[in-house]
């Protein structure tokens, strides 16, 4: 009999809180997109109203491909890709940095435990099949 390697927990929380931030992504290139005028009024004050416009829609369109990418890396993570771990190991080490820089401390220990998972899941025979 052969016996089923079944997902490490560490793998499916990281696809979890994948799966929430693409779905808060995809929240924030709707409002890119759509409260771009809504926002004009309040940049208008500050003497840079066409950032409303234009500015968010490439921000948007510079966030759609990132979410996409995120969304491959995310269905790879439950598919047990250890490529999936690499690269989201790889992304949450540049938002450590991010969060060095930032002193957004809350972000870091959520990002430390996130680099702990994934390690984890190198470890695992689920991520190392072949």
């Amino acid at each position: 009999m052969e016996k089923s390697v079944s997902r490490p927990w560490q793998g499916t929380v990281v696809g979890v809180f994948n799966a929430i931030g693409i779905a808060f992504g995809i929240l924030g290139v709707i409002a890119l997109l759509l409260g771009g005028a809504f926002i004009a009024s309040a940049l208008e004050e500050s003497g840079v109203p066409m950032l409303a416009g234009i500015g968010t829609t490439i921000i948007a369109a510079i966030l759609i491909p990132l979410l996409v990418l995120y969304l491959f890396i995310t269905i790879g993570l439950f598919k047990g890709q250890k490529w999936a771990v690499i690269t989201a190991l790889a992304f949450t080490a540049l938002a450590i940095v991010g969060n060095i820089s930032s002193q957004a401390y809350i972000g870091l220990v959520f990002n430390a435990f996130f680099i702990y998972c994934l390690i984890a899941c190198l470890k695992e025979p689920f991520y190392n099949q072949k």
